[in-house]
C-alpha cells in the first residue's frame, strides 16, 4: 500500500478545484467537502449537536483566530461569508439566502479553472489539454486514496478526508495528531462524522431550493437536478460504480455527492 504521505492532491488543489477539473462542474459534494478542508484548516469549526430526534450541526466561524493556512480562496470566502451571517450558525436554519451564495461559489470555481486553463471559456463543462493532463493525476490521487480507505487504519484518511468526500469514498470519524515543535500532540483535523455531515449538508441544499419555488425563484429551482448533478455520461476510470455513476462507498451520499470522471477535453 501507498504510504498516507506520498497521496498528495495533483497541483495543490483544493478538494472543491479538483472536483470541477474531474466532473467538469460543481455538484454538492464539492461544496461540503470544501466545508471540512476549511474546517481541517482552522477557518471553521463544525460540531454535531443534539437537535431531538434529529441531528443538527453548528458551524463556527474561526477566521478571527485562525491560523491562516495558505489563506482563503475567492470562492471559500464567498462561501464563508454567504454561510455565517453570525459567528455561530446552525445547518438547520439556513434559508433561502443560501442559493444565490451557492450560485456565486459555483461560478467562481468555474471562473478559477477557467482561467487556470482547465476548463474551456465556451464549451462548459470541458476540459482544455492541461486540464486532461490533470486528470491522469486525479485518477492517480484517487487511486491512492482508495488504498489509504482499504487499508484498514482509521487514521490514514484523516487530513485528506475532504478528497476523499469528492470521491464519494468512505470517511471514518477519526482525528489526526501530530506534533509542534516543542514535540507535543496536537490536533490537527476535527472528529467529525464527515459522510453524515455531507448528507445533511445536501439535503439541506435541495430543501432550499424546493422551497424557492415560487415565481421569483421557479427558473432557478426547476433545472436545480441538470445544475447539481454529475454528468450522466463521464468516464471512470475503471473503478466500480453503481447507477448514476457514483464511486463505490458513497461517502458523500446521494445523486450530489462526489463522482469522478467528466467530459473528455475537445
Amino acid at each position: 500500500m501507498e504510504p498516507a504521505d506520498s497521496v498528495i492532491p495533483p497541483g495543490e488543489l483544493r478538494p472543491a478545484q479538483l472536483g470541477i477539473v474531474a466532473l467538469g462542474r460543481v455538484v454538492f459534494g464539492h461544496l461540503s467537502a470544501t466545508l471540512a478542508d476549511l474546517a481541517g484548516r482552522g477557518f471553521l469549526r463544525i460540531e454535531e449537536i443534539p437537535a431531538g430526534d434529529d441531528r443538527d450541526w453548528l458551524l463556527t466561524d474561526l477566521r478571527d483566530t485562525a491560523p491562516g493556512q495558505g489563506g482563503l480562496l475567492r470562492f471559500e470566502a464567498t462561501l464563508l461569508d454567504g454561510l455565517l451571517s453570525e459567528r455561530q450558525v446552525r445547518l438547520s436554519g439556513l434559508g433561502q439566502d443560501l442559493i444565490p451564495v451557492l450560485g456565486h461559489v459555483r461560478a467562481q470555481l468555474r471562473q478559477d479553472a477557467v482561467r487556470a486553463g482547465r476548463l474551456r471559456r465556451f464549451r462548459r463543462e470541458r476540459r482544455t489539454a492541461r486540464g486532461d493532463r490533470l486528470l491522469a493525476d486525479i485518477h492517480g490521487f484517487r487511486r491512492g486514496l482508495r488504498a489509504l480507505a482499504a487499508s484498514g487504519d482509521p487514521g490514514a484518511l484523516a487530513e485528506l478526508a475532504p478528497y476523499a468526500m469528492v470521491f464519494g469514498l468512505p470517511v471514518p470519524a477519526v482525528v489526526s495528531l501530530t506534533a509542534d515543535s516543542a514535540g507535543t500532540p496536537q490536533r490537527r483535523f476535527p472528529d467529525v462524522p464527515w459522510s453524515s455531515f455531507a448528507r445533511q449538508w445536501q439535503q439541506t441544499c435541495e430543501r432550499q431550493f424546493e422551497h424557492s419555488r415560487g415565481a421569483a425563484h421557479r427558473s432557478a429551482s426547476s433545472d436545480f437536478a441538470h445544475q447539481w448533478s454529475a454528468p450522466h455520461h463521464h468516464d471512470h476510470d475503471g473503478a466500480s460504480h453503481g447507477h448514476g455513476g457514483h464511486d463505490s462507498g458513497h461517502g458523500d451520499g446521494g445523486h450530489g455527492g462526489g463522482h469522478i470522471g467528466g467530459h473528455a477535453g475537445h
